[in-house]
Order: structure tokens, then sequence, then C-alpha cells
């Protein structure tokens, strides 16, 4: 290369340099950034400047986006057709990731939007999610079968959309949702999860029917009883004279404003993580954990006793002395979400719980080996009217602080990438009406008819399931608490595994 061509390559990595630096400055950047490149589920993420006073509005594209997110990345496209060069960089893993990232979502987003304003759409998939955001549930019957038919499966990204399209909730008083939606959902099913109907005499709905069969609770043994709610609302748990002292074994990491959320929300939230020892757990446990598969639920079992009820008790103080946050997206919907308390668990209790349950996890799932168990608790407090809509659970990364004390979303290693393969919820009580994990399933029997398994909670007991593939990926909700005066408390994080390598990669 001549003198010339040197300057040159020096020239355009002094401008990358440059423009990099621009792009990351903090007057560009309302959030963090795994608010712009993060799972849609991702917690909340830290904010360098903006507060929660943030006024909030739903004028700009319904609330979904806030305007800064959109404006940085108009800024960032723009650069990169300044400098089309940065576009083959692929000097590092990270970076061929993210550029692999890039292009997919320009392209969905190109063929999306002349699908929308255009009405162009041809795939199957474009033309479902088109037939669900206009409430057109007869088309979308007719083009989820032949979906099903061509046997295609939809990616999960596009699952989780059209669940979220049909948001039919059960009811306050224990009913299920809207009948033409529960149909769809049952058709959403049936493509992912193959099932080949058998119709047998006697087996049809009858007209004015329920498509849901709700089948009996399945309640493993008898719940402990302990209405820990009451000591709560009675302010003897924790003991006023310990609630200071607990509140203060949490640190708060960061605060995110409701409109910086994902999705955004009325309400800002707050990520805590707590000091090691100030919620512990026992070294030697009095009952031993065991493991018992759930029936029909393909791939759910549950964990008894991972957590003693003193144990639970210790936890719920901590949760009621730092306190719950209301959770209510921008947009119409039909779940009204419980309260929340985002807890990041130290490492001293994360390894005692490892050691009570990671020999009873799957080693390994398609080739990746278990890591254990994501430290990124989400406490939920249900009371009566919060319901969690039917949804399928997307995977995330094991969550930490980084090396300066921060919280750091995604804390696998970049040439190590794990992800999770298994919900993992952990009751902190039972002495409620109702309150399953309700998990659907389609009638191996009949098109158009859902099957209903509730799962009732027991203190101490962990739910674990599959999650993150379109195939196998089990639909459920939080149902109702029904009983006035009641409040269901659960956990809800990840098992966390390895990803396989690629084949030909080299990596053993």
């Amino acid at each position: 290369m001549g003198k010339t061509g040197k300057a040159i390559k020096r020239r355009r990595l002094a401008e990358a340099t440059a423009l990099a630096t621009k792009l990351a400055a903090p007057e560009l950047l309302d959030g963090d950034e795994d608010d712009l490149d993060s799972l849609a589920d991702s917690p909340p993420s830290s904010t360098a400047h903006a507060t929660a006073s943030t006024p909030l509005s739903t004028d700009f594209l319904q609330g979904m986006i806030a305007p800064s997110h959109l404006a940085v990345t108009v800024k960032t496209l723009n650069a990169l057709v300044q400098h089309p060069e940065l576009l083959k960089d692929t000097a590092s893993k990270t970076t061929r990731t993210q550029l692999k990232g890039l292009r997919t979502a320009l392209f969905d987003v190109q063929r999306l939007s002349s699908e929308v304003n255009q009405g162009t759409g041809t795939s199957l998939t474009s033309r479902i999610s088109s037939a669900l955001s206009q409430s057109r549930y007869t088309d979308a019957l007719v083009l989820l079968s032949e979906m099903r038919i061509r046997d295609q499966r939809p990616k999960l990204g596009a699952l989780q959309r059209w669940v979220r399209e049909c948001d039919c909730a059960s009811r306050a008083d224990g009913s299920f949702g809207d009948q033409d939606v529960l149909k769809v959902l049952d058709a959403i099913l049936r493509c992912c999860n193959g099932v080949v109907p058998r119709t047998s005499a006697g087996d049809e709905i009858e007209d004015g029917g329920s498509v849901v069969k709700k089948h009996d609770e399945w309640v493993y043994r008898t719940p402990n009883g302990l209405d820990l709610y009451q000591e709560i609302k009675q302010h003897r748990l924790p003991h006023p004279s310990q609630r200071l002292q607990l509140a203060n074994a949490f640190k708060l990491l960061q605060t995110t404003p409701g409109p910086e959320r994902l999705p955004p929300n009325h309400h800002p939230a707050y990520q805590y993580t707590s000091q090691p020892g100030s919620i512990s757990l026992s070294l030697e446990p009095t009952t031993q954990v065991t493991r018992a598969e759930v029936p029909n639920v393909p791939g759910a079992f549950i964990l008894l006793d991972i957590l003693s009820p003193d144990e639970c008790k210790t936890i719920l103080a901590g949760a009621e002395s730092v306190g719950f946050s209301p959770d209510r997206p921008l947009g119409p919907q039909t779940s009204v979400l419980a309260h929340n308390l985002y807890w990041l668990a130290d490492k001293e209790f994360m390894r005692w719980l490892d050691s009570r349950v990671l020999h009873l996890l799957p080693p390994e799932i398609d080739g990746g080996k278990l890591v254990g168990v994501n430290a990124r608790f989400r406490v939920y407090r249900y009371v009566p009217g919060s319901i969690y809509r039917p949804h399928l659970d997307g995977a995330a990364p094991p969550s930490g602080l980084s090396s300066s004390g921060a919280f750091q979303f995604d804390t696998s290693p970049a040439d190590d990438p794990q992800m999770s393969r298994l919900t993992f919820l952990i009751y902190l009580n039972d002495h409620f009406t109702n309150g399953c994990t309700t998990f659907f399933l389609p009638c191996p029997h009949q098109i158009g008819r859902l099957d209903a398994y509730p799962i009732k909670p027991l203190m101490g007991a962990a739910l674990v399931f599959p999650h993150g593939d379109s195939k196998g990926s089990l639909l459920h909700e939080g149902s109702p608490v029904m009983g006035e005066g009641e409040a269901k408390y659960v956990i809800r994080t990840e098992v966390i595994y390895k990803l396989a390598p690629l084949v030909g990669s080299g990596k053993k």
C-alpha cells in the first residue's frame, strides 16, 4: 500500500473513531445501551440525566417508542450512510454479531413498512400479523390453518407479538376472555407445537360453549396456609424496628423513567441489589429439595422446598421494606399487572440457591450446558384484580454487576454466549384463592378447543418450564387472586445455559 493509501486509511480510522465517540456521547443517549439492543422484556436500564418526572405521552408513536430512542436510531443510521466502510468491519465477533442484527432489523423494518402502509405483504407471517392488528380474527384463523397445513413454523418473536395482540386475559371472576380470540390462540399454539387433532364423537363444542376447558387445579400437596399478607398489612412483617435496617440492605442501582422502559410505562422502574448476607439462606436446609413432574404440561416440573417458610418470610420482609412499584404500560390492554420489585440477588445468595437446585435441573439443553439460575429477580405482588395475560416467555442473558458496580443486563462472556432456556417461578406464599399459574394447551382431540391446566402455587416451591423457542414454548398466565384481602407473592427469573457452539466453529 502506497503513502496515499495509508493516509486515506488513517483518515478513515480517525473519522470512525470520532464518529463512535460522538454516537456514545451522553447528550445523545437518554437511556442505557441495554434499552436499545436487548430483548423486549429486558429490565429497566440506567439513565444518565432523565428523571422519573419525565412527562408521559401517547401522542408519539402511541407511546411505544421514546422520541430520544428514535432520534438516536436515525442519527446512527445517517452516520452509517455517511461512512459505509464501517459496515465492513468484521474485526471482532461482537461487531459481526451486531452488524448481522442491524441488517436483519433493517430488512424487517423495510418489509413490514411496505406491508403495513401499502398492504403488499405476501408472507403468511406478515398477513397474520396484519389480520391480528386489525382484529380480523376469522382471516387470522384461515391464515393460521394454511400455515399449519404448509408445516411452517413462525419465529418466537412473531408468536409473542401474536399472543400480545390477542390479549385475552382471564376475567377477575376467573372466567375466560373473548371466545373468538381464544380460538385464534388455539390456532397459534397448533402452529408452534404441531398438535395433531384426533376427532372423536361427543367432543364437539356446543353453540355457546366455552372454547377453554378448565381442568381441576393441580395441587401436589396441601398448601402451607401461613397468612403472611395479613402480617404485612398489620405491620408485623417486617417488624417496625427492622424495617429501616432491611431497606438499607438493598442498594438502588438505577432508575428508568416510564417513557424509557420497554415497553413504555406510566411509572418509573427501580433496579436494586442486595448486600451480601442481608437475605441469608440456611447452609443446611431442614428439608431436602425434591422434584415432581407436572402432569399434562410438557417439560414442566416443580421443585419443592427450595426455600423454607422462614426464608420466604425473610425475603418478603426485605421486599416490603424496600417497597413495590406499580406497573402499567402505555396503551390499551386487558392485563392489570402486579406491583413489582426488581432485585439483583447478591452472589452469596445465589451460591446458596444454586447449591440446592442445580442437581435437579437438566444438565444440558440442545447441546448447551447448565450455568445456573439468573440473579435478576422480579418479585411480584398480585392482589385481587391483578392479572398477567396469557403470554410466551422469551429468553434472557445472565445479569449481574459490572466491574464498576453498575447493573449489567448481559454478563455472559463475549466468547462464551449464554441464554436462558427455562422459566423459574419461586412462590413465596400460598394462602390465597385461585392465583394459579395456568397453562393453555391445544386439545389433542379437536381444533378450536384449549385445555387450561391451573397449577396451585406452594410456598417455597419453584415451578420450572421451557421457554425461548417457538417449538415447545408454553402459553401461560398469572390467573387472578380472587379472595378479598389476599395477595400472591412470586419471584420470576430464569435458568441460564450455554449456547451450543455452531457446527464447524472449532469450539468444543
